[in-house]
């Protein structure tokens, strides 16, 4: 950050009163009074962190690090968290290198769904979420990862529908292709990522 502030700074694109400032978070909690401070806070989301987390996390459930070869395109876990990734992070480069090793079948049509979605993929507060769902007449939610996780990007399934099982040694549920009623997805969070694709 301080790195874009000397940049700014160097260009002459700061001029005093008339652009925005950035501050650090700290130093203006402890030096300004409160009523001299009007703006937005901007929080970084470290996408790299979270996806190693979760690499770890669905790996234990799934062990699809031993044993690849057990899964297909359409539900290794892998690709779904990497996918997900791709869309939120702006990063595809992970997502397309996996593609390329694993299902180079499969690349032009990944690329062609991360294009899609890039430019389609919506997100809602609950209101507005709530509005869609009744709009669509949506009455059951697909995650692509865990839907309990808040950046899981859900779309419309018309009924519940028989997921393919994958193979784990774990007994708990599969931490991807989650199906729940809309209503029910509705109180689990503040924001909705959605696919607009019905399905």
């Amino acid at each position: 950050m301080w790195e874009y502030i000397v940049e700014l700074d160097s260009e002459g694109k700061f001029v005093p009163l008339q652009e925005p400032a950035i501050l650090v978070i700290d130093d203006a909690i402890q030096n300004i009074e409160d009523w001299q401070l009007i703006g937005e806070v901007f929080i970084e989301d470290d996408h790299q962190q979270k996806l190693q987390q979760r690499l770890f996390v669905y790996n234990e459930h799934y062990q699809f690090g031993k044993d690849l070869d057990r899964f297909d395109y359409a539900y290794d876990p892998q690709r779904v968290l990497l996918r997900n990734h791709a869309l939120h992070s702006g990063d595809q480069s992970l997502y397309l290198k996996y593609l390329s090793v694993q299902y180079p079948e499969h690349i032009i049509a990944g690329i062609q769904d991360l294009e899609y979605l890039t430019q389609r993929l919506i997100c809602l507060d609950r209101a507005q979420a709530r509005e869609w769902v009744t709009a669509k007449r949506v009455e059951v939610l697909e995650s692509d990862i865990s839907i309990f996780d808040q950046d899981a990007i859900l779309k419309a399934v018309d009924q519940y529908e028989q997921v393919p099982s994958i193979s784990t040694d774990k007994p708990t549920d599969s931490l991807i292709y989650n199906q729940m009623a809309a209503e029910d997805v509705l109180a689990l969070r503040d924001i909705f990522w959605i696919d607009p694709r019905m399905g």
